[in-house]
This record gives structure tokens, sequence and C-alpha cells, in this order.
């Protein structure tokens, strides 16, 4: 199955414009036989702002139709979109990563683990609503934003819910070297899962995103890494592989089973442990 993810820069200060950007160039990728895109995180929005106010009157309403160009674009040629914003729902502001398909909005995430810096200094952690899992005609896809690759509980809990592949929009700084080259590979090793993660590669509010947009697969190897290159990037992954939580090199003799010999009866006490 061939899945892509996009690196460019967003149209500053233009969300609909970017709106727009969005829809062409997935529809780019359908043409080329892709099933999946992935954007960055606060893609249409930006994710640099000064105040609430200011993030609020930018972000995303869903229900007065500002996804509709990305909706028509999955609804016409059948792909599933990943993309992320800043959304406004009734007086909350969030920081979400929508999955589309060719019916509609599948899913939402809705950033849980929030930095103190940017937008996401000013948006609200949301109500506890479950894992962010979806069925597709694709696979099982789970959702994360960015920081939250930093919690290991995040991804497990995806992988434990049977996300064939986590979907991670980004906006990582340079500073932020450390997680595309290290975390992602862990994340996707220790759950036997695809890791997609794309990331900005422009400079923003005097921020400089670093790019390196990558796909890991359920091993822990980079499978493709795009640099600072703006484009769509494309890879064809086969699913089954992340369907299979074992190691065994022997049978009966050299056996791994990392995911079957887990003892959460076990960690529950150390993380009692952990509150006293």
């Amino acid at each position: 199955m061939k899945i892509s993810f996009a690196q460019f820069s967003p149209i500053h200060g233009d969300t609909a414009a970017t709106t727009a950007l969005v829809a062409e160039k997935s529809r780019e990728a359908a043409a080329s036989g892709s099933r999946l895109i992935a954007w960055p995180e606060c893609f249409l929005t930006g994710g640099s702002f000064d105040d609430r106010e200011s993030l609020i009157a930018a972000s995303v309403d869903i229900e007065r139709g500002d996804l509709e160009p990305i909706l028509a674009a999955a609804r016409e040629t059948g792909i599933h979109i990943v993309v992320g914003f800043y959304q406004r729902r009734g007086g909350q502001a969030l920081n979400t990563a929508a999955l589309i398909g060719p019916k509609g909005i599948i899913g939402l995430h809705h950033k849980m683990h929030l930095p103190f810096m940017i937008g996401d200094r000013f948006v609200d952690i949301p109500e506890i609503e479950g894992p962010s899992v979806f069925d597709t005609e694709i696979g099982r896809i789970g959702v994360a934003i960015c920081y939250e690759i930093r919690f290991p509980e995040v991804a497990r809990t995806l992988a434990l819910e049977g996300a064939d592949i986590i979907v991670l929009p980004a906006a990582w700084p340079e500073a932020a070297r450390i997680l595309p080259d290290l975390f992602s590979r862990v994340r996707a090793a220790e759950n036997f899962v695809y890791f997609l993660s794309s990331n900005r590669n422009d400079m923003d509010d005097g921020m400089q995103f670093m790019g390196s947009s990558h796909v890991i697969g359920p091993d822990g190897s980079e499978i493709i890494n795009a640099g600072m290159a703006d484009g769509i990037f494309t890879v064809d992954l086969d699913l089954e592989k992340a369907r299979v939580k074992s190691i065994i090199r022997d049978p009966g003799v050299y056996e791994v089973h990392p995911w079957r010999d887990r003892r959460p009866q076990d960690y529950r006490v150390c993380t009692l442990a952990a509150t006293v």
C-alpha cells in the first residue's frame, strides 16, 4: 500500500489558501496511487501566536465548513488525509489533527500534552476521549501530535488498541533534532508499528523547522527521510508486518515476545509508587 507525507511551507497567515494547497497536493498524491497522505502539525493555521484571541481568530471552525476543500479532495479521489490545525470548538481552542477519508471526517485527535511554547500556550487540554485509533478501509490508523512522541504511553496505547501505523503531525524546530533521529525509531520498534511523521521545513516567526519528515518501519529502520526538501514523498508499505509482535529467529530456541511478555499488573505497582 502506498502512503505519502507532504513537506511544504504553509501560506503564512492565509488559512483558506493553505487549505486549498492541501487539497491540491492531496489530489496529486492520490493520482500517483497513494492511499494516505499526512501533513504537519497546525499546518492550516500556522502555529505561532502571541495571544489566545489571535489564535482563536485564525482557528478552523469545522461546523462552518472550513475543511470542505480537503473533504472534497478525499471524497473525489478516495485518499485518506491527516492534517493539523488549531480548531475553534464552542469556547475551546484545541490543537487538532483530523483524519479525513472518502466518507468525511473519520476522527479527530486533540493534543493532550501541551508544551509551554508558541500557540500551545493558549489552547485547552481536551476532555478525555479515548485513544485516537480509527478503523479505515486501509487499516487501523493511530494519531498523535508532535510533543506527544516524548510520552511512551501515547504510542503504546495506540499500538495496544491495534494501530498498524501511527501518524504524528509535527512542528519540530532544529533544537528538537533528537525526536526524529532517535525517538521515532524507538516508538516504532518498541511497538512493532509503522511510524510516520510529517514536519515543517520552513521559518515561522523566527523559529526554523528542521524538516526530516520520515517513515519508520516496525523494526525501527528508517524507510525514507525527506531532509529539508519540499515535496510529496511516497513509500510502499506492507501493513501485515506491523501485526507481527514477536521476533523469532530459531523457533523453540530463540524467540522474543515483547508484546506477550508484558506485565501490566506489575506496572500498576510502579505507578502507585511514583505517586507517593
